[in-house]
């Protein structure tokens, strides 16, 4: 990586008080990603304005709106009530804490264990989710968390962050399995790798999350995101435990669920809680629907490079900016 691109990463991470190894791999996901639009250095600019962009809808959001329509809300009782909500529709839920960048690794273990303690005394059927690379992989926070979830009978989701957190993470969800803990784990679509990592869950008879994943590989810069969705839902059917197929994106959800569905293999339509869902496709289908349920940081849940992509996005975030909440609680998110 040149030096001068070097020191603008450096130059994020001071600021924003990221990890600069975190920055410099995703620098280089985002370059992968453009298919050679992006130069090392673009990247790295491109980089520091989603980051300036995201802390201008953060501040946005706050102002505009008594709480974000994706994240339910900064405490861990706001998401206990939109869980409660999509538990009314008969909806399961998944619930994520989304750390302010900076957080202590410590911390973030804490809310961890306080979603799994609350979670196991509500008695609904949640999963928390954990992103174990903010926890910095280290067992002695991880511990307590996994021996509250055995103990509580709380299944815990192993969120897939960057590429290169990969290994560790799949490392760290081997141990939870070994322990008797009732643990799942994402299959990006994105990663070449995600077929292999697939073997290896069904043959720990893991449940996974299927999603097309935002961050790219470098080794397969023209992945087609939708084509790969199938194929792993393909791969996967008749043979995994079960499969939460994790997108908005229609042309991707209906074939995949109707994919497992003909190989018999138990499934759901796992939804972000606000965006345009598609609730009505999985009671037509007859598979049950998972909400994943944010709360914690304020802010637009979408990569800003996504908006090329699918300028749909844009659309969601208009909305998301211009429309108040009409009660001061939580949305609730019924059939659609």
């Amino acid at each position: 990586m040149p030096a001068d691109t070097d020191a603008l990463l450096q130059a994020i991470a001071r600021r924003r008080g990221l990890d600069i190894r975190m920055l410099r791999a995703r620098a280089q996901n985002r370059q992968a990603r453009s298919r050679g639009w992006l130069g090392p250095a673009a990247a790295a600019r491109s980089l520091a304005l989603s980051y300036a962009l995201e802390h201008a809808g953060q501040r946005l959001t706050a102002v505009l709106a008594a709480g974000s329509r994706h994240v339910s809300g900064l405490a861990l009782e706001d998401a206990l009530r939109a869980v409660h909500a999509e538990a009314a529709h008969g909806h399961g839920a998944t619930l994520g804490y989304w750390p302010p960048p900076g957080q202590a690794p410590a911390e973030l273990a804490q809310h961890c264990l306080a979603a799994v303690e609350a979670v196991g005394r509500a008695g609904l059927d949640v999963t928390v989710a954990l992103k174990v690379d903010l926890m910095d992989y280290r067992a002695d926070l991880l511990d307590p968390v996994l021996r509250a979830a055995a103990e509580q009978g709380v299944r815990l989701h192993f969120d897939a962050q960057g590429l290169e957190t990969a290994d560790r993470t799949h490392a760290l969800v081997g141990q939870g399995l070994g322990r008797g803990v009732a643990v799942s784990a994402t299959l990006p679509a994105r990663w070449r790798r995600s077929a292999a990592d697939a073997e290896r869950f069904i043959a720990w008879g893991l449940p996974m999350r299927l999603v097309k994943g935002q961050g790219g590989d470098p080794a397969w810069p023209r992945a087609d995101p939708r084509r790969s969705f199938l194929a792993l839902a393909e791969q996967l059917a008749g043979r995994a435990a079960h499969v939460g197929v994790a997108t908005h994106d229609r042309r991707a959800a209906e074939p995949a669920l109707r994919c497992l569905q003909a190989g018999s293999t138990p499934c759901a339509l796992e939804q972000m809680r606000s965006p345009p869902r598609l609730d009505a496709l999985a009671h037509a289908l007859g598979v049950p629907v998972r909400a994943y349920v944010a709360y914690g940081r304020f802010g637009l849940p979408y990569a800003v490079g996504e908006v090329f992509r699918r300028p749909a996005i844009a659309g969601w975030i208009l909305r998301d900016l211009l429309v108040r909440h009409r009660t001061a609680g939580p949305v609730a998110a019924g059939p659609r």
